[in-house]
């Protein structure tokens, strides 16, 4: 590929026991490897030892120009990680020293493991020469506190530090009274680098790392549509050396995104807010296509700053308790939107929310909630189908301010096939699906002039099983049969927590004075309509329940 100086396969010792300093950019992301990570790397470097074998770490992107300084490009999760536990090691030796322990030997081993591995110290300030320099958020910390091997402190420290911390720490852990001896330590260390091996790649300049991303598949935590899109602006922004103010604005621009959308949606959010008011593109392709449109430092902040206020939309969609729904009936719907996990029209919602008004904004989320819960809840279509329509409403909003629905009719299911599916809908109970059915339900409840105010958190509202889930003789029901009905829409019905513990496991007989007597009209019917609870009855309650759904979840497109 054009632009790679040499690839080759190296083992950690030979990258970090020579003169060379391995920097990690400055816009990159900081520390984030976690618990699972650090355990996966131990055992597999447990496995390589007692194998007496080799592993392999995957690929080291390296940026130089010299040939002596090198940016990590990606790889520094693994770097990082591997720079703790060597530290970690020599910490073990240093407290066998510090215990008189074949005191002057094990110091010797200190010194020479952190010259060749770490870096030198200088003689005045007493500061160590670091091999391993990391990111603008981590380096202090890594300097200060690991390095020395003194106490690592928690206070006023960020959310990356304290996993540096208790990286630190895992490892501390697992080494502590691994060996008896200085020797053996500093051997353990020795061999665990001599064949950890990477591919090393060194690339001559930044655009060409960014491409190296695009074909490479490397081990761990890779890097997201996310980070390679804030390392590609802050390459732009860092290339004009006139304006380093430009870099601190957006890295505050830039916190403020992902403060809002935090990390781990920071690339799903991309895709949605760049879908909203441009033709549809997939995850995989968002990097591509933005770093396509996005060229020049005027267009990196116009982004940024359009991308500020549909961070804070993006996030509100996914809590109906955000303070930004002040109305009831919209946080009640935002809520099912999550519940049923409906992300599809996420890109239509955020550009109504941003360019209607609040009537028209509700009209919105009310049709597409009732479109999404025919299509995906009930009928289970194909969601990819749905891309199309939805990113057309999308720039039709964020282009006229005005909403035309009608775009949408391609994917309403028509009544008879949302009917059909309704009659065979069932839903195993658990604590989850108890709010799907509770909204299903308390919708059909409302529909029919019972109660009003079902939502899906008003547990006072329980769902009933009128063929129990644990039936006793007395049912005299086939186990067959009683597996295709337990989870049947047919058989669950609303009923008041305190009648559903009295009522138990008792026969359908016994249990109708307790439906009559409920609040919930849907309810309180039954024993008049079903002398007898077979699976008959069921089937021919869900077909009655999936008529007023017509009704429930109909949309009118004028």
């Amino acid at each position: 590929m054009k632009g790679i100086k040499d690839s080759s396969t190296v083992n950690f010792s030979t990258l970090i026991s020579g003169t060379d300093k391995f920097i990690v950019p400055k816009f990159q992301r900081d520390y984030s490897w976690d618990y699972e990570q650090w355990d996966d790397l131990w055992q597999d470097i447990e496995i390589m030892l007692n194998m007496k074998d080799e592993h392999y770490m995957g690929y080291l992107v390296l940026q130089t120009n010299n040939n002596k300084d090198y940016q990590i490009i990606d790889g520094q999760q693994r770097f990082t990680t591997l720079t703790f536990l060597i530290i970690a090691t020599i910490k073990a030796i240093k407290h066998l020293a510090e215990q008189g322990i074949d005191a002057e030997n094990n110091n010797q081993r200190v010194q020479t493991l952190i010259n060749t591995y770490i870096g030198k110290v200088d003689p005045v300030t007493l500061d160590y020469n670091n091999k391993l320099v990391l990111n603008r958020n981590n380096d202090s910390y890594y300097r200060d506190y690991i390095v020395k091997m003194g106490n690592l402190v928690t206070r006023n420290t960020k959310a990356t530090e304290k996993l540096m911390k208790r990286c630190f720490e895992f490892f501390e852990t697992k080494l502590k009274d691994k060996f008896a001896t200085g020797q053996e330590y500093a051997n353990y260390i020795t061999n665990v680098i001599d064949n950890l091996h990477f591919t090393r790649i060194l690339v001559t300049d930044e655009l060409n790392a960014f491409k190296v991303f695009e074909t490479l598949n490397a081990r761990g935590v890779q890097l997201s549509s996310a980070d390679l899109l804030k390392n590609y602006l802050f390459s732009i922004i860092d290339a004009n050396k006139a304006h380093p103010e430009r870099i601190n604005s957006l890295e505050e621009k830039w916190a403020k995104i992902t403060n809002n959308v935090k990390s781990d949606h920071v690339s799903e959010f991309m895709r949605y807010y760049w879908n909203m008011s441009h033709k549809s593109v997939s995850k995989k392709a968002i990097f591509k296509t933005i770093k396509e449109n996005i060229t020049n430092e005027e267009s990196v902040f116009n982004l940024i700053n359009d991308m500020i206020p549909f961070s804070e939309i993006y996030m509100s969609l996914r809590d109906g308790n955000d303070p930004l729904w002040d109305d009831s009936e919209v946080r009640e719907m935002i809520e099912v939107l999550n519940l049923f996990r409906l992300k599809q029209p996420i890109s239509v919602l955020m550009a109504a929310k941003q360019k209607l008004d609040s009537n028209n904004f509700k009209k919105a989320l009310k049709t597409i909630l009732n479109l999404c819960f025919r299509y995906n809840v009930i009928c289970d279509k194909n969601p990819n189908d749905q891309e199309a329509p939805f990113n057309m409403l999308a720039m039709d909003i964020s282009n006229t301010a005005t909403l035309h629905l009608d775009l949408l009719k391609s994917i309403y299911v028509d009544d008879d096939s949302f009917k059909s599916g309704f009659e065979e809908f069932a839903i195993q109970y658990n604590s989850n699906n108890a709010k799907k059915i509770r909204y299903i339900l308390g919708k059909i409840e409302h529909f029919k002039g019972g109660v009003a105010n079902v939502t899906i958190n008003d547990e006072d509202a329980s769902i009933e099983h009128i063929l129990p889930q644990n039936y006793g003789e007395e049912w005299n029901i086939d186990d067959e049969v009683a597996s295709r009905c337990i989870d049947k829409l047919g058989n669950l019905c609303l009923l008041e927590r305190t009648r559903n513990r009295t009522i138990g496991n008792i026969p359908y007989d016994d249990k109708k004075q307790y439906y009559k007597d409920s609040m919930y009209h849907t309810t309180s019917n039954i024993p008049d309509e079903y002398n007898e609870w077979t699976e008959a009855a069921i089937s021919r309650r869900q077909k009655k329940l999936s008529k007023d759904a017509i009704g429930v979840w109909r949309i009118d497109f004028k």
